[in-house]
């Protein structure tokens, strides 16, 4: 702006002649840029260009050269300090504008009348921008300060959601490794008892140990993994029994009984499946079903549960929710998100093309 201005007013001084005033001559040059380049500084330092700018400008008008677009630089300095300071500030910035805009009338020898007037309303119109732009600068400000506010809440508020849920998770496991390790010290009894009397079913007890105790191992691997990744204080443990695939037609009749029409569909083989695993898709399950009542209320819901080679496959399909509803009240994906972490699967979550929202669950099988 500064540039262009002093590019102006040189040409424009240069090319036009006027009777009565000064030619415009080295000395108008270097005054013409005394008012115009401080206001590349016009951010840093409103008042300070205003009051260099003006000076330059008075003693411009005063040695008898033709105002032209001189004017203008001052009154952009006036408004740049309207738009950055107070009031305070900026009324002694509306007499130094008011002092140019007299300066410029005599050296055109304008009236009396209009002298003051444009005294007055070139100010206060200048003032009045500044003014708004200033009070826009702040409301963005706040608005910026506010928008960074509820980003910091929301993410303290999925971290807190995440590290219940791996609280939760832990628990659960906590209570599949305590099972699995009464059944191995169960076998191990049955198998020391009949050791010489039975000896089949000694190696089969010995066998259920082997097999047992290497489930437990790598349930027990997954909640270190998952406790190390978060930093959650001590906390008093509930105990509760960890459910399984065995009650998906107790969750589907439920969920019935509330109103959604559920249809369940299984396949392959899935009582085999380690029981944290069972633990960990039912979760998922139920909290897609929940989502399907906050969200869908009464509706259809597909739930498919498959076992395939390599692969177990879940998901939690429904006709009723519209698009973009399901799951953003709350932190329930993220939570179904934890579990498939959990056991290196993955969820997705979205609305369907035909109308409704599915959870898809997909978590890689450990070959036997």
């Amino acid at each position: 702006m500064a540039l262009t201005l002093l590019a102006l007013m040189g040409l424009v001084g240069g090319l036009f002649r006027a009777e009565g005033h000064r030619p415009f001559d080295g000395w108008a040059y270097a005054l013409t840029g005394l008012i115009c380049l401080p206001l590349a500084a016009r951010r840093a330092a409103p008042m300070t260009v205003l009051l260099t700018s003006a000076a330059a400008y008075v003693v411009y008008a005063g040695q008898g050269y033709l105002p032209g677009l001189h004017l203008w630089s001052p009154i952009v300095a006036f408004y740049s300090l309207a738009a950055l300071k107070p009031p305070r500030v900026t009324a002694i910035g509306a007499g130094v504008a008011a002092g140019v805009m007299v300066a410029s009338s005599l050296a055109l020898h304008a009236p009396l009348f209009a002298t003051l007037a444009q005294a007055v309303a070139v100010p206060a119109v200048a003032w009045a921008l500044g003014n708004v732009s200033r009070q826009l600068e702040q409301r963005n400000r706040q608005l910026a300060e506010a928008t960074a506010q509820l980003e910091y809440e929301q993410r303290r508020n999925i971290e807190h959601a995440v590290g219940q849920e791996r609280l939760r998770i832990a628990r659960e496991l906590h209570d599949v490794v305590a099972h699995h390790m009464s059944m191995i010290s169960m076998q191990a009894g049955l198998a020391g008892y009949v050791f010489d009397s039975d000896p089949e079913t000694a190696r089969t007890a010995v066998g259920t140990i082997g097999a047992t105790s290497r489930e437990t191992l790598d349930e027990m691997r997954r909640l270190l993994v998952l406790l190390r990744e978060s930093d959650l204080e001590d906390a008093v443990e509930a105990p509760h029994p960890a459910p399984g695939l065995n009650l998906l037609p107790a969750l589907a009749d439920r969920a019935g009984a509330a109103g959604v029409d559920v249809e369940l569909t299984t396949g392959g083989e899935l009582a085999t499946l380690p029981s944290g695993l069972q633990l960990a898709v039912y979760r998922v399950v139920q909290e897609a079903l929940t989502n399907v009542l906050k969200h869908a209320g009464r509706c259809r819901a597909e739930i498919t549960v498959r076992r395939e080679p390599g692969v177990l496959r879940a998901t939690v399909r429904n006709d009723g929710a519209p698009a973009g509803r399901t799951g953003t009240g709350g932190f329930g994906l993220t939570g179904m998100r934890e579990r498939a972490k959990l056991y290196g699967g993955t969820l997705t979550a979205g609305p369907r093309p035909d109308g409704g929202f599915a959870v898809e669950l997909t978590i890689p099988l450990p070959r036997q």
